[in-house]
């Protein structure tokens, strides 16, 4: 119970929460030697040093995709002529940014995005991408950080070339078949700190780790532009709930996901409806609460709710975007450290399956 105490004030903790850094590892001679004492402190540690129920079933979902789609994705970077930069921040200042979401408000803010184009430097989400883009709305990035195989849906359209997509290695394989340029973001996935510790002492070059709490696009566009001075941040399309008996907007690519799991008695509405409800739960209100900090004022604006037109900023031609070229270190260096990893986000089985393969 000391050494339980001793954490708590820690700098870094808040209440009886601990830091997300903390995990709970035992060598097998003390759980054989002193198997109560193990259990004792499992029973009072596990549960605040381990990630909260929304991340640990986030992990455990994903946690096989992530190593596949890391490794495949290694892989097929040797052989691709796209841009790869691998991102350090952005830092223009006096920039208006606006992050378009795929909610079904997006619908009703198309016109003043029009009208106000020219005031910002646009990051679309991949889902919203379906709307925009045949409305005549061409934004400066893409984000697509999403592993699982919907995100291909969301890019069945006619898509220019010269859109930069901001993702991580870990994200979809659709996204690096495509000629457009990437821009990978160290997301502090244990295979993106392994690549930013060889960036550092193998070639100098500084790949920053971005903190993203609220676990979705929004959240990461927020952390990648807050070094921006004078920033004005703007949102369009973003609620986590169901409107006007939607989930999302028009043209998402989830109506095709979607066709083959509906029939005359399941009908379209009634599958995807399991998206968004009338309530935010888990992860979405994990989300909200990122956007609307309790007892802090928000910087964040709502596009919806903007009346007047305080759009101060003239969107430059340069979006100062800091970052270098270049392709991550060998997978046999990857699997060197890859393998000492303990964290249990790194799927194994996945790993060595890949490096049979690919190292023989």
């Amino acid at each position: 119970m000391e050494l339980k105490e001793k954490i708590k004030n820690l700098p870094n903790a808040s209440g009886s929460s601990f830091p997300s850094k903390w995990s709970l590892y035992t060598t097998p001679s003390y759980e054989r030697i002193f198997p109560e004492l193990i259990q004792n402190c499992k029973n009072h540690f596990q549960s605040e040093l381990s990630a909260s129920g929304v991340n640990q079933n986030t992990i455990q979902h994903f946690q096989k995709v992530w190593t596949h789609n890391y490794l495949k994705n290694r892989m097929n970077l040797a052989s691709s002529k796209t841009n790869i930069e691998w991102f350090q921040s952005f830092k223009k200042s006096k920039t208006s940014v606006l992050f378009i979401g795929a909610s079904p408000g997006l619908e009703l803010d198309l016109i003043k995005i029009k009208e106000e184009r020219k005031h910002f430097l646009i990051f679309a989400s991949d889902t919203s991408i379906g709307y925009l883009l045949p409305n005549g709305i061409i934004p400066d990035y893409i984000v697509s950080f999403d592993s699982g195989r919907g995100t291909t849906y969301h890019f069945l359209v006619d898509l220019p070339k010269d859109i930069p997509i901001i993702t991580w290695l870990g994200g979809s394989a659709h996204l690096f078949e495509l000629p457009n340029p990437k821009i990978l973001v160290n997301t502090g996935h244990p295979l993106d700190q392994i690549l930013e510790h060889q960036f550092m002492t193998t070639s100098g070059k500084e790949w920053p780790h971005y903190s993203n709490p609220s676990l979705n696009l929004f959240g990461m566009v927020l952390a990648i532009t807050d070094k921006m001075e004078q920033r004005d941040f703007f949102v369009s399309g973003v609620s986590y709930l169901a409107e006007r008996g939607k989930s999302h907007c028009k043209g998402t690519g989830y109506e095709r996901y979607y066709l083959p799991e509906t029939n005359r008695k399941k009908s379209l509405e009634l599958t995807t409806k399991r998206l968004y409800s009338g309530e935010r739960k888990g992860k979405n209100q994990t989300a909200w609460i990122q956007i609307n900090p309790q007892g802090s004022p928000s910087n964040i604006q709502f596009l919806s709710e903007i009346k007047e037109k305080p759009f101060s900023f003239t969107k430059g031609r340069e979006h100062s975007l800091q970052s270098f070229q270049g392709f991550p270190p060998s997978l046999a260096e990857l699997a060197k450290w890859a393998d000492q990893d303990h964290s249990g986000i790194i799927h194994r089985k996945t790993l060595n399956t890949w490096l049979r393969f690919s190292l023989s």
